[in-house]
């Protein structure tokens, strides 16, 4: 499973280079005999995305969509207001 974190991080790297490794939370991941299909968020400067991959053993991505569920603004703001 390390093994495929990694890989992950790799694939996720190559679509948005400023993420934050460590909030990386994988949701579902799916194996077929040639790919793997991952479903989950991460975070970067600008705020948190979900991401949907399916890439090869070596990495190679073969779909990808990554989407913008929250700005770090928009989030800090309704933090603030719920104090």
């Amino acid at each position: 499973m390390d093994d495929l974190r990694a890989l992950l991080i790799k694939v996720l790297k190559k679509i948005d280079p400023t993420l934050i490794e460590d909030t990386v939370d994988v949701k579902f991941i799916q194996n077929f005999k040639d790919r793997y299909d991952v479903f989950g968020q991460f975070k970067n400067g600008l705020g948190i995305y979900e991401f949907a991959v399916s890439f090869d053993n070596k990495g190679n991505i073969k779909r990808e969509h990554v989407n913008m569920i929250s700005p770090n603004k928009v989030r800090h703001d309704i933090e603030k207001k719920d104090l």
